[in-house]
Parts: C-alpha cells; structure tokens; sequence
C-alpha cells in the first residue's frame, strides 16, 4: 500500500505545482526559470518533469515537490504534506484528539490543542454576553461579521480556567497546555491557569493557515492596566515568533502578485486593510523585524512599504529590524499616514487616504534624510556633524555600492561637504562585535562544506550519467568521498565487472533513499548539459577526479602534520622519520 507521500508525488506533477509559483520555460527534456530563492539575471532553476525533480544551480537547493513547498512557503514537513494532500485530493488520516498521547507526535498534539482553542474562543465571541460586547466594538471599529468569521477572531473568558477545563475534558494534560503558550504554570502554588482572560483573540497561522499561536488584545470595554495591552502566546515547539508575520498565510500570494508587501503594527490594521482589498498587508503584531521574517518575504518581492510611526525608528528593537531590510536589500519606503492616524482608523473613515498614501510613500532613505535634516542645521558645522553621524550610519548598511555612492554624494551636496571625507568619516563606523564575527565565520564554514558536498554530488552524477567513463574512476584512490551516502554509492558502482552502470542492481543494494539520490544526481546533470552548451563529460570528469584526488591527498597531509606534532611532542624520532617520509612522498604527488 502506497503512503501518503507516494500517493501524493503520483497524482501531482512537479512542473504543475512549481509553475503555480514561477514561470518555466522549456529547456530541452527539461524547464528552466530564475530561481525565486536567489536573485540572478541568467535561468539557473531547472526541473524535470521525467523525474519530478527541481535543482538550482545558483544556490544549490533541490529536491522533490515537498522539498520546493517546504523552502518556498517556508513550513516544515507536516505542513507541506496537508498542503499538498489537500491540492491532490489525498486524504490524510485524523488523529482522534481523545487517543493515547503516546499514538501521537508532540508537534501533532500542539496543532489540535491550539485548533481546539481557536474552535473554544471563537464559540465564546459568538454565545457569551461578554463576547456580544466585543462583537459589538468590532463592528464599531469597522469590521464586518464576515471578517471576523474569515479570521477566526474569538473571545477568551474573564476566568482563571474555562479554557483550561475545556481542553482537560478532550483529553489534555496542564503540562501539554502549558507547552502550547496556553496555560502558565505558578511556581509559588504550583497551579495552572489560563495565559489569556478577558481579551479578545487573534489566532496567529502558519503558511498553511494552519493555527500555531494567540495573540490577546485587552478587553476595550473592561481593561485591565496590571496586564499588557497585548499578550501573545510565548515560543513553542510549533510557534517561533521571529519566523511569523501575522496574515503571511492570507496575504503571501498577492504580496507576489502585486510585488510588494506593506506592513502594518497591529491586528486591527491587517483585518481592516485586507476587509478594504488591500491583500498584500502582513503585520508585525508590534514587534521588530527580524531576518528570518525578511527572508521569508523576500521569497515574494523585494519591494517593503512600512505603514507604521516611524518615529518609532529611535526604539532600538524597531531599529534594528529597518537596518535588517536595508542591509538585506529590500526596497524600502515609508507610507506617511495623515494626523498620526493609524492604518485601522485610516480605513474605516475613507479609504482613498490610505491608497494615495501607498501611492505617494517615501523611500526610507528620503525618510531617513528629511527627518536627520529637520533636527539639525546644515549651515553650521555641529549640524553637518549631527546629520552626518545619523546618515552615515545607515548609509554603510546599503550592500549595494551604486546605491550606497548615490546617497553619499547626495549627503555632500547638501551638507556642503567633499564626499572623500565622508567616505573617511563612515569608513570609522565600525558594527560587528566578536559574535557577529562568529557567526559570519560559522556560516563561511557552512558554505564552504555545502560547496564540497555539491561538487562531489557533480563528480558522482558524471560517473552515473557516462558510464563509458567508470573504468577511469575504478582506477582512482579510495574514500575519494567525504558524504557518506555518496561514498556508498561509489562502493557499489566500483564493484560493477564490467563499463557498464545496471541501475537496477545498484538500487538494490541500497535503502530507498539513496535509490532517489542516484535519480536526482543524474537528473542535476541532464539539467546541467541543457544549461551549458559547452558542456563536455570527458573532460569534466577528468577534472572531477583530480580535484578529489588533490583534495584526498591534502586530507592525508594535515592528518600526518598532526601526527608528526604529536610525535615531536612525545620525541619518538622513529616514528617521526616514519611520518617525516610519508608527508614528503605525498608532497610530490600534489605537486605533481
């Protein structure tokens, strides 16, 4: 009986669903398009419709449909997987909430506490007289019933357990509740109680509207100042805060489709934009920017209208995230609402203002240069040095040089100031601390090794693509391969007797995992051969083997360097003349 994802990979074809999110083009037996995970001006995405597989040769992400949903949708597995078996009409199994917790993942357990939640405040908002009241605010506010409905806007009880009691009675434990940001555990009494009370609920989704989180806003009729005006729910097994934006999940298609994403502060302003036909609004729910949320957008566009009191920009945190958008090259600007009114109000009294202020927003720049020269006077010295200080500072965060040049000469025009000063002057800002240097060193080593592992993938994808050339291999060193699964691979195809490659034979001395790898490091090469026209096998795979045989020789070295200094160390000179003579003989080989 075939799984889910079997059943799944046969009823969907994988240039359907990737051509649902790019534009391919035919490219020989496969198709090609810009690759919507990296910006690059030459097609270097390609997919294979024979073996449902996709392959960037920019980035070096690939896979199968789920591995393509996963990194552009930005969800995990189980996500992609309901994603998908609803597209293919795929049936996936329920768990019953009332079974075993051991019959279930945890992750599985969060997801249909929190889906019970959201069903529990939404009955509450509908059947309770305080929910009436709320009901009744909304609907001043602006909102319709509809909207409240599409939203699954709810209400959570003035008490310290009716969420609690109604989630103990479908079979969950104080501890599971409290894992889902529901309940708090007391230190001092050792006694749960419900995290939200008399506020009214946003359910928070992930990319496949699937609910992860809560947002509570105080109750307008009946607040409480002991407590936040907002509390959300904390971070969890299925709930990451830094990686979510609230109505990504609603708003991500037309954010693509009109290529850009404006964001706003609050629940109230995405529900009112999105009620008013403004689909590309996501919220920050109040909190600063973070770069994995900015990644996760640039998936749709590079263009970001901030719609939010940018006088704000002086708080740290909210700093911070518009130093992120520059750095990760987003064009940004500034929607300038009138009379300090926020997008919510904006929209309820007339929508026109709103579409003329997205129509008319400021680049962030031009913000960031009108609100430094307002403060200060360009004609005095102090004033030059107070706006240079401020801008500079942005201004070395611009990766783009052309761009980061333009603002630099329009900084010495209208200080008066030679620009080779400035560029002096900015050359001092220094950002980085020691973790931030780690970090960037962290992840040189991580794309050093990801470039090992994509080159010896090349070589073994040659060796299976042209097996003409597999008795030159055969003649290689050993462990010419550092991945394991690749090495196991190469082990099989080396105890082939004759020049031929039999897939069949070598897919069943493997697990099915590699059995798929073989499919997809050939594909990678056909894909490859329609890219380069160039392309001559022979002396690829020339250059392959060389290279891995260089880098097994360099392997060896460093690990005889260590033990000739472990020798020295311990003065053992017989085995120090031993490892002395094997470095040099390898020495040769590499010059050689």
């Amino acid at each position: 009986m075939n799984s889910p994802v079997d059943e799944i990979k046969n009823k969907l074809d994988v240039v359907d669903v990737i051509g649902g999110y790019i534009k391919l083009q035919k490219a020989g037996r496969n198709y090609k398009a810009s690759c919507p995970f990296h910006s690059e001006k030459t097609p270097s995405f390609m997919v294979s419709p024979e073996k449902q597989m996709w392959h960037c040769f920019g980035c070096g992400k690939g896979g199968s449909i789920f591995d393509f949903i996963m990194e552009i949708e930005g969800m995990e597995f189980g996500d992609a997987l309901r994603m998908l078996a609803q597209k293919a009409g795929v049936e996936l199994k329920k768990t019953d909430p009332k079974l075993s917790a051991k019959l279930k993942t945890e992750k599985s357990q969060l997801y249909e506490i929190c889906d019970l939640a959201a069903s529990f405040f939404i009955k509450q908002l509908e059947a309770s007289k305080a929910g009436k009241n709320i009901q009744e605010y909304l609907i001043k506010r602006g909102l319709r019933p509809k909207t409240i409905k599409d939203w699954q806007v709810g209400y959570a009880p003035n008490q310290w357990h009716a969420l609690s009691n109604f989630l103990n009675s479908q079979g969950y434990s104080d501890d599971e509740l409290v894992k889902a940001g529901l309940s708090v555990k007391s230190e001092r009494k050792n006694k749960y109680y419900d995290r939200f009370r008399d506020r009214i609920i946003f359910p928070i989704c992930d990319f496949n509207n699937v609910v992860v989180g809560f947002s509570g806003r105080e109750n307008p009729v009946n607040p409480d100042n002991r407590m936040g005006k907002y509390i959300n729910t904390p971070n969890t097994l299925i709930y990451d805060k830094s990686r979510i934006l609230y109505g990504l999940d609603k708003a991500k298609l037309n954010v693509r489709k009109e290529n850009l994403c404006i964001l706003v502060e609050g629940q109230m302003d995405i529900l009112m934009a999105h009620q008013s036909g403004f689909n590309n609004v996501v919220a920050s729910s109040g909190t600063a920017l973070t770069e994995l949320q900015l990644k996760i957008i640039k998936r749709y566009t590079d263009n970001l209208a901030m719609a939010f009191d940018m006088d704000l920009a002086g708080e740290t945190a909210t700093k911070r995230g518009i130093d992120l958008a520059i750095q990760a090259g987003f064009n940004t600007k500034v929607v300038s609402l009138p009379d300090g009114k926020d997008p919510a109000d904006c929209l309820q009294k007339d929508i026109s203002v709103w579409s003329k202020a997205i129509k008319k927003a400021q680049g962030l720049m031009e913000f960031y240069f009108a609100n430094a020269f307002s403060k200060s006077n360009p004609e005095t010295a102090e004033g030059k040095k107070e706006i240079s200080k401020v801008l500079l500072s942005i201004i070395k965060k611009i990766p783009n040089k052309i761009e980061q040049s333009h603002w630099l000469q329009e900084l010495a025009g209208r200080i008066k100031v030679q620009e080779s000063i400035l560029v002096e002057e900015m050359e001092k800002i220094k950002y980085f601390e020691i973790d931030a240097v780690q970090t960037e060193t962290v992840a040189q080593d991580e794309k050093q090794q990801n470039n090992a592992s994509a080159f010896e993938e090349y070589a073994l994808g040659l060796v299976l693509s042209y097996p003409v050339q597999f008795k030159k291999c055969q003649e290689k060193p050993e462990n010419l391969f550092i991945d394991l699964d690749l090495s196991q691979i190469f082990d099989v195809i080396k105890k082939s007797k004759d020049n031929r490659v039999d897939f069949k034979t070598i897919k069943s001395g493997l697990t099915a995992h590699l059995a798929d790898k073989i499919d997809y490091l050939i594909f990678k090469i056909e894909a490859q051969k329609d890219l380069n026209e160039d392309f001559n096998p022979q002396n690829e795979i020339k250059m392959c083997f060389n290279r891995l045989k260089k880098r097994n020789l360099y392997l060896k070295q460093s690990q005889l360097n260590l033990a000739i200094q472990e020798a020295e160390n311990k003065k053992d000179k017989s085995a120090l003349k031993k490892l002395t003579e094997e470095f040099n003989r390898l020495t040769k080989q590499t010059i050689l």
